[in-house]
């Protein structure tokens, strides 16, 4: 356990039973100094994840608008005896005697042994230097502040050599990000591209005279280049790109070469391309697999222009980490990451590539020797790591982002109202079907949890240990349930006795995904790959009997109407399609639709609403199923294309992603 949270611990400890304010915490742990909340927030996560919470035992439970109060017993142990005696040792002297033995034997022995000798001196010697590269990479512990602008920062690049920092920032109330040029020494800031459009991925060319980036606008994509020491000069367009969900990222490398990630399609994965300035040939250099992931969606050049690191979303969620060779084409695997974790960066040296972990933690991966040793013990939370390219020094992006629930209603109004708040992150929210209540995900006690929102109160349902992922909640049709489910697995919770039933366990590598209820509440439908494809599969509640697949020629995020037909969209393919259960008769409905948006489709009434993609924004809509008339509502704002709809259709709910301040910091080691 790290000392901040040990004190923390200590403190509890100190005070059992007793409501711990925020403030008293930063009083006698921090010493006054001056904290953020969140910062506050994650040391007790990560005393609770030491702890290991179950079902049945909270450690530290929170005290809304309160604090926090430790509610196990605790018992204090004395230290041990200094003058205690120490464990019996054996003596050289009492070891037993080897007989002895003939010179031959001792030569053939010597022989035997010699090979052994040398593969233990190799191995030793393997694992000394292993160990002493191990225990000189230092911790970062020196974080100085870089940026001074008021807004947001990302995307920081040092330039070659070192004396400057280009940066994406967004001025507070803004809409766009545009780029910006600091000195390390102190100077102001100086901004380099205006206009509309956002600007990001600012790569230095070789001699440090230019820029290149990725310039979005208007649901367009193209990589730019332009001047840094002429104000009055224009970005002129390299290449084009295609603005397909995900930001794409652009870095400069030797001979005229740029390697730029791109997707072709909604539904192509992010590949990885190397393009010349001075041929305008475009050369693909990854290809993953179609269906099975977002692509490759972040890379980091070597300092010596000979590696390429890139992170691969796997199964839509974890990330690889690999490093391709650019003059051979070889690509190694290094690691696994759980979640998606995008930034990675080169030590200047080529030794080490750094990352951020799933608690905003900075990890050093040694290439030569393979470990991972932890530099920064963070507290706030990382979007992105930028290494100096002659030093040991990393430019971080940290800052909070606030997230919770707000609604509208359906009518012509384009007031937003905050419904559901907390200084944690709440996020999908599902509107019941018969009240008013909300069930929604909040992080509130630490990890994952189902939480209910009525109008007497607010509680947590789950009690989740594992960290699972809650992307997903349906209501039951009489709202005495409520469905989820997680890889391999299709739950309920009873929410009046607030007991969980596994409906249906699947196995790996087959993955279960969106479940819904049948109409009568009788029966569910869930996506699954258990066929290889995903199909669409119905289970009856309170049998034995296996699930049964409904769909044969793809299938996902089913969605029942009122008169009993199924919506369904296809797994990473544009369209809702609508299936007559009775004939298994298909057809296809609309073709507009953000294939990532699959929580986003509701029957209600005579028709359904979905989310309609347009160049720039994500449009609330609705189709009448009898006379397929359209009618557009508002922009879903949100990166996770999220809301709810109230079954009277005149109430959404969607997350509101509140943007504070970010700012770039540099990490030094101060020996």
């Amino acid at each position: 356990m790290e000392p901040l949270a040990m004190a923390v611990l200590v403190h509890f400890a100190e005070n059992p039973n007793k409501v711990v304010s925020l403030e008293e915490l930063i009083q006698h742990v921090w010493k006054g100094r001056i904290v953020g909340d969140h910062a506050i927030y994650r040391v007790i996560n990560q005393i609770r994840k030491i702890l290991g919470e179950d079902q049945n035992n909270a450690y530290i439970t929170t005290i809304r608008k309160k604090g926090y109060q430790l509610v196990q017993p605790v018992q204090w142990q004395a230290a041990p005896d200094p003058g205690s005696p120490a464990p019996t040792q054996t003596s050289i002297d009492q070891a037993p005697l080897s007989p002895t033995r003939t010179n031959s034997t001792k030569f053939l022995s010597l022989l035997v042994a010699l090979p052994l000798l040398v593969a233990a001196f190799w191995v030793g010697s393997y694992y000394l230097t292993k160990s002493a590269s191990y225990r000189a990479m230092q911790a970062f512990n020196l974080i100085k502040p870089f940026s001074v602008l008021i807004g947001q920062e990302k995307d920081a690049a040092y330039s070659p050599d070192g004396h400057s920092i280009a940066y994406a920032h967004r001025a507070k109330g803004e809409p766009f990000f545009k780029l910006y040029v600091q000195s390390v020494d102190g100077e102001s800031p100086r901004q380099l591209t205006r206009g509309s459009g956002d600007d990001t991925s600012p790569s230095w060319s070789p001699d440090g005279s230019s820029l290149v980036f990725v310039r979005h606008h208007e649901g367009q994509c193209q990589i730019m280049q332009m001047k840094t020491h002429d104000t009055n000069t224009t970005a002129s367009p390299v290449v084009d790109c295609h603005a397909s969900g995900l930001p794409n990222e652009v870095v400069w490398g030797q001979d005229e070469h740029i390697y730029y990630t791109d997707s072709l399609s909604a539904v192509d994965p992010y590949k990885i391309y190397k393009y010349s300035t001075k041929t305008s040939k475009r050369e693909q250099l990854t290809n993953p697999e179609s269906g099975k992931s977002k692509g490759d969606i972040h890379i980091a050049l070597s300092n010596d222009n000979r590696r390429l690191a890139f992170s691969r979303d796997l199964n839509w969620g974890n990330t690889e980490v690999n490093v391709l060779d650019l003059h051979t084409s070889r690509i190694t695997t290094l690691f696994n990451l759980n979640g998606w974790r995008k930034a990675l960066a080169w030590s200047h040296d080529g030794e080490f590539l750094y990352y951020i972990d799933t608690n905003d933690d900075v990890y050093a991966y040694s290439l030569k020797h393979k470990f991972h040793k932890q530099v920064l013990g963070n507290t706030d939370t990382l979007h992105a790591i930028s290494a100096h390219p002659l030093e040991d020094k990393l430019a971080i992006m940290t800052g909070e982002t606030g997230v919770d629930i707000w609604g509208r209603t359906t009518d012509a109004s384009d007031t937003d109202e905050p419904v559901i708040q907390s200084s944690e992150i709440d996020l999908y929210p599902e509107l019941a079907n018969q009240s008013d209540d909300v069930a929604f995900m909040s992080l509130r006690s630490g990890q994952p949890q189902i939480w209910i929102r009525s109008k007497q109160r607010e509680y947590q349902l789950s009690k989740f240990t594992d960290g699972r992922l809650i992307p997903r909640l349906r209501w039951s049709p009489d709202d005495s349930a409520i469905l989820a489910t997680t890889d391999t697995e299709v739950y309920t919770f009873d929410v009046a006795k607030k007991t969980y039933q596994t409906i249906w366990q699947g196995s790996k590598p087959s993955r279960i995904e969106t479940a819904s209820w049948a109409l009568d509440g009788k029966s569910i439908y869930f996506s699954s790959d258990l066929d290889g494809d995903w199909q669409i599969y119905q289970k009856q509640l309170g049998t034995d009997e296996p699930p049964v697949k409904i769909t044969e020629r793809g299938g996902y995020a089913p969605e029942l109407t009122a008169n009993g037909d199924m919506l369904f969209y296809k797994y990473h393919q544009n369209g809702i399609w609508k299936m007559n259960l009775a004939d298994k008769s298909v057809e296809k409905l609309v073709n507009d639709t953000n294939i990532y948006a699959y929580d986003a489709l509701y029957a209600r009434g005579n028709g359904f609403y979905y989310l309609s993609i347009g160049k720039d924004t994500n449009t609330l809509t609705y189709v009448d199923l009898t006379t397929r008339d359209r009618q557009t509502l508002f922009p879903i704002l949100n990166p996770l294309l999220d809301y709810t709809i109230s079954a009277d259709q005149k109430r959404v709910l969607f997350p509101k992603f509140l943007n504070e301040e970010t700012e770039i910091k540099i990490l030094e080691k101060r020996h």
